[in-house]
């Protein structure tokens, strides 16, 4: 009992603890001209190591760090790991006549897996962005020779992911197709099947809070102001599977594996969620004259209860890897996600100011990983994981008939911590979102990921299990 009171004691003490860090630091630094619409920037999930890899994670698992993407990934676990990850990037806006920079910053994950050793079923909670809004810009026109108008938007918050999931692994063996009965009675053409099945609970909250001010330089005429509040809350559910099989393995004389080759195959399927909505909307112009000021209301819906439809999500990855005891080992992997936006829904029973002409999103992604040595006793160097990547996706966002598109090359590495097997992962991402075309904005940016993967080892005393109380 010593054990499982300690245990629970201090999951409950760090969970709250950064759960309450990620509320107080989410979301609060320009993020996007693009987020003004739908429900704003959608969050690419992952860590930093995925982030170095083109943001790959349907097939993706490491024993010793937390993929919250694809469920399945629980059950590969082999210590309890405790994960946190910080995201920023630097900005340049171009819409053909200006340019502006800024540079943004929150904490992107915070979680915490875990798994008996040796055990077939995984667990984890976690918490982080499910998308976010935050945009400030100008822009003005010139009506005739006498009048100029002035527009201003803002947009600010976002909805947050609270993640509770379960995993199991099933395991079982086959002989390679063989010619003789050496072969057959050879263990080097034993394969190991393992299929993993998992699922998530997840809590979605938040509320996006927007903006828009229409002023003129002549005083006789109004400033429009239209102002839009939107809060969501609700279960969403998530399904991942995972297969893992050693397509060949190599041994010394001894039996101990020295090379080999195997294949990863994963998937996830978000079902349609269907949110509580609470929205709010005000349409009012201001005239001032002298020194009053002269207030009409047109339009205004107080706080109306619906529904928020978010649409279903597929995404399937494979990876391929191949060891040797010599020179180290080195995964190939792609990844394709589809997600219908057009059938993204906010039922309320009045007529709201709602977004219109959300398009099917789709994107894929390529990486590799090289880790230089299978040897952990090796120097810290050699230790180290180095990963690449790309990825493009085209966003459900169609202006001015210009479908917006995104893309950006990757890089990473995880830093091995001393006397551990907690690491220190950098991802960092050079790409571009938007086009000059029909008047439309760019961003050029430069994105980064740190995060801190810790696990218990040999030299650690948190969450080891003692024989006796």
């Amino acid at each position: 009992m010593k054990f499982f009171d300690t245990t629970v004691r201090s999951t409950c003490f760090l969970v709250m603890l950064l759960l309450m860090k990620l509320a107080a630091f989410a979301q609060s630094n320009p993020n996007s001209v693009y987020s003004r619409f739908g429900l704003g920037i959608i969050d690419n999930p992952g860590n930093a190591n995925h982030f170095g890899m083109g943001g790959m994670t349907a097939a993706q698992s490491d024993p010793i760090s937390l993929n919250l993407a694809n469920p399945a990934s629980y059950a590969f676990l082999d210590v309890t790991n405790l994960q946190t990850t910080l995201k920023g990037a630097y900005t340049t806006t171009n819409n053909g006549a200006s340019t502006s920079t800024y540079g943004h910053g929150q904490v992107h994950e915070l979680s915490m897996g875990f798994r008996k050793p040796l055990g077939k079923w995984g667990l984890a909670i976690g918490l982080s962005p499910y998308s976010s809004v935050d945009y400030r810009f100008t822009s003005k026109d010139t009506l005739s020779d006498t009048l100029t108008a002035t527009y201003r938007y803002n947009g600010r918050g976002g909805l947050n992911k609270v993640t509770f999931g379960t995993a199991r692994v099933f395991r079982f063996g086959s002989l390679f197709a063989a010619d003789s009965l050496k072969q057959k009675n050879d263990s080097n053409q034993v394969k190991l099947h393992q299929l993993a099945i998992g699922f998530n609970a997840n809590y979605i909250f938040g509320n996006i809070t927007r903006e828009n001010y229409v002023s003129f330089d002549q005083s006789e005429h109004y400033t429009t102001i239209n102002y839009t509040n939107l809060w969501a809350k609700g279960i969403s559910l998530e399904a991942g599977i995972q297969y893992k099989v050693n397509l060949t393995t190599r041994r010394d004389p001894q039996r101990r594996i020295i090379g080999g080759s195997a294949l990863q195959l994963g998937a996830v399927y978000a079902l349609e969620s269907d949110l509580g909505a609470e929205y709010t909307e005000l349409v009012s112009s201001l005239r001032y004259t002298g020194s009053n000021a002269f207030r009409d209301t047109s339009h205004f819906l107080d706080a109306v209860n619906g529904r928020l439809i978010i649409p279903q999500r597929i995404q399937a990855g494979l990876a391929y890897k191949i060891y040797n005891k010599n020179w180290g080992a080195l995964m190939l992997g792609a990844e394709f996600k589809l997600q219908d936006w057009s059938l993204y829904r906010l039922s309320i029973s009045e007529d709201a100011n709602l977004d219109e002409g959300l398009q099917s999103a789709q994107g894929w992604s390529a990486g590799a990983e090289f880790k230089p040595t299978t040897d952990v006793s090796n120097s810290f160097f050699n230790r180290m994981h180095y990963r690449v990547g790309y990825r493009t996706n085209q966003s459900e966002l169609v202006i001015k008939s210009t479908r917006i598109q995104q893309s950006g090359v990757t890089a990473g590495l995880s830093i091995p911590v001393s006397r551990s097997q907690s690491k220190i992962n950098i991802g960092v991402e050079i790409g571009q979102r938007g086009t000059l075309d029909q008047g439309l904005v760019r961003e050029d940016y430069v994105a980064f990921m740190v995060g801190f993967s810790l696990s218990p080892s040999s030299f650690d005393r948190w969450f080891r299990q003692v024989k006796y109380d």
